[in-house]
């Protein structure tokens, strides 16, 4: 437990002095302070534009950092090769997986805990100067939207583990996991989309059938998303919030699990 604990730490730390880091969350503030001019474009609809600029815009620089880091912080070990020095100090490579992945987990938090209070600062603003004729902030479902959508960038971390563990570059690493990403943003619209119009159309049975097994292996990331609901002041159900979160953790858990299984196999240069 230590060493999960020790590798963790420096991974942490590692990311936090990252350059780029600061640059993104540079270029953050600048975007969460144009939402005050960009959600005027939108009179009668301000306060709700507001909420779902900022709450999309904290999800977009999430992932970025996310896919930046989870790529990075293990092919940079690999690349300099210190992870031989690492594993030669009687850690196993199960322990150095599931370190690596609860320090970057610990960095998205951090990470999102500043974007969060960026986004608060912003739709606060904008809520402050407005009339309640334009809205009403519905902060429960705010910030509960936020706590999600870092849960879901912890997910997709978990992804981008499982394909650096056997990646041969980086690149792939990353390339794999945007395109996961993409598909489970919209899996499960399209799958919803295709069975609504399938009696009487030209769709494939076997095409249908392809899109409803990709449901189930991909990660449906739109269970996370409920910057809809944020916006609008929707109630959530404590069904769906107990559904999401366990999804999530078992999805988790089955990334890491086969990144720790695929990585004790893995032979190095």
């Amino acid at each position: 437990m230590s060493n999960l604990w020790a590798i963790a730490r420096i991974t942490f730390l590692e990311g936090l002095r990252s350059r780029v880091f600061f640059g993104v969350l540079v270029i953050a503030l600048l975007l969460f302070s144009s939402t005050y001019t960009l959600s005027y474009l939108f009179p009668r609809d301000v306060i709700k534009v507001a909420a779902d600029l900022s709450l999309g815009t904290a999800s977009f620089i999430g992932v970025i950092l996310t896919l930046f880091w989870g790529t990075q912080l293990i092919s940079k070990d690999l690349e300099k090769r210190t992870i031989q020095m690492v594993l030669a100090r009687a850690v196993s490579r199960s322990e150095y997986v599931i370190g690596k992945f609860l320090g970057i987990s610990l960095i998205i938090v951090s990470s999102m805990f500043l974007l969060s209070g960026f986004s608060s600062l912003a739709v606060f603003t904008v809520d402050y100067l407005t009339s309640d004729a334009y809205g009403v902030v519905h902060w429960p479902v705010f910030l509960f939207s936020l706590s999600m959508i870092t849960f879901m960038l912890i997910l997709l971390a978990s992804v981008n583990f499982l394909f650096s563990s056997f990646a041969s570059s980086s690149f792939l690493a990353l390339g794999l996991t945007l395109v996961v990403y993409l598909i489970g943003q919209s899996i499960e619209e399209l799958k919803r989309f295709l069975e609504t119009g399938a009696e009487g159309s030209a769709i494939s049975p076997v095409f249908l059938k392809v899109i409803k097994t990709a449901y189930y292996i991909f990660p449906n990331l739109a269970t996370f998303d409920f910057k809809s609901q944020a916006a609008h002041g929707l109630a959530i159900s404590s069904s769906v919030v107990v559904w999401s979160v366990l999804y999530g953790i078992f999805y988790i858990g089955v990334m890491i699990v086969a990144a720790a299984l695929i990585f004790e196999r893995r032979e190095f240069p």
